[in-house]
């Protein structure tokens, strides 16, 4: 799919709510199973290539960001080019995101990250994180999905690293801003969702999203 050369152009009568995350990591599916947004979700990892919009109201749009990192099937070349398409929307529409959410897969967040390591690269979930709250001037929300995929302690010691990460060993600042959640089973997507809807009231959109 040929993406828009002008997707990080500032339209000064949105405002935004956007939803960013690394190939994989299910966000299509979250945006789905909380916003009720049909938007395309697939089994292989990159499935959305190209920043896509969707109307709420009140001037609200919903931003669904292609995956942050690599990328099964493109080239290096594809994949940078992506990745400085969401890095520079996230730069030049920074005073009209109302909120941003941060989708991960948290059941191979220490292997993953270790694997990383090794070979001298950071977590692209922490620096997604850290960028994020660089930009923004405030943590994102973030989904830590596919708690069914491992077991609890497994979860549990996933959580506790990446929140100690992303918030430089305090992770009591980001305690309200990480939600375990499993977009598979229904786990967690109420308190999340909520929490959206409270973050959305509190900058002026009393009815963020359409009913079906």
């Amino acid at each position: 799919m040929k993406c828009n050369a002008l997707d990080v152009i500032v339209v000064l009568s949105e405002k935004y709510l956007v939803f960013s995350g690394r190939p994989n990591a299910g966000k299509s599916s979250i945006i789905r199973e909380v916003v009720g947004l049909d938007v395309a979700t697939g089994k292989r990892p990159g499935t959305t290539r190209c920043i896509s919009k969707y109307p709420l109201n009140h001037g609200l749009v919903l931003v669904d960001m292609p995956g942050f990192g690599r990328m099964i099937g493109a080239s290096k070349r594809l994949e940078d080019r992506i990745n400085v398409r969401i890095i520079r929307f996230f730069e030049y529409n920074a005073q009209d995101i109302v909120l941003a959410v941060q989708v991960l897969d948290i059941s191979t967040f220490l292997e993953v990250t270790w694997r990383l390591e090794k070979k001298g690269f950071t977590s692209v979930d922490v620096e997604m994180a850290q960028f994020l709250e660089k930009a923004l001037g405030k943590f994102p929300l973030v989904a830590a999905n596919k708690i069914d995929k491992a077991d609890e302690e497994k979860i549990d010691a996933n959580l506790k690293e990446f929140t100690h990460r992303i918030s430089n060993g305090h992770p009591l600042a980001v305690g309200g801003y990480v939600f375990p959640v499993s977009a598979k089973t229904g786990e967690g997507l109420g308190a999340f969702k909520s929490a959206i809807h409270e973050r959305l009231v509190a900058e002026g959109y009393r009815t963020p999203f359409k009913t079906q």
